[in-house]
């Protein structure tokens, strides 16, 4: 799934904050963020698997102070801070392990991405699920 490109967004139902989201492209990805407790979520499908990874691409190099929870079906996944996490010009894939109880008898969940007060969410580029 791949943030801020229009016809993935409508594909997996994004729901997003109305202000407080912006898009753009970075070495041809694209990407979405949220800053001061904005949101965006996409629905994802699961297959009816509840050994998965939510995989999460960032861009390395991000500025600015950045603190957000994951949330799988309201339920939350992690709290990541990136804030000069890893000065580094190229893009890092992160797996955040999702408790089986979350997926179990579901075939779609909402994955969404919430802003702390006063952070932003970091520039999200890409956002699969994966076999464990």
């Amino acid at each position: 799934m791949a943030p801020g490109e229009q016809q993935p967004e409508a594909d997996h139902a994004m729901e997003r904050s109305p202000n407080n989201t912006n898009t753009g492209n970075r070495q041809d990805e694209f990407w979405r963020d949220a800053r001061n407790e904005g949101f965006f979520s996409y629905r994802m499908t699961t297959q009816g698997q509840a050994d998965l990874n939510l995989m999460v691409r960032y861009w390395g190099a991000e500025r600015g102070d950045r603190k957000f929870d994951i949330y799988i079906d309201d339920q939350k996944l992690a709290t990541v801070d990136n804030t000069n996490k890893w000065n580094q010009q190229r893009f890092i894939d992160m797996e955040y392990p999702i408790p089986a109880s979350i997926l179990a008898g579901k075939t779609t969940v909402r994955v969404r991405f919430q802003a702390s007060q006063g952070y932003a969410v970091s520039s999200i580029h890409y956002i699969r699920l994966v076999k464990k």
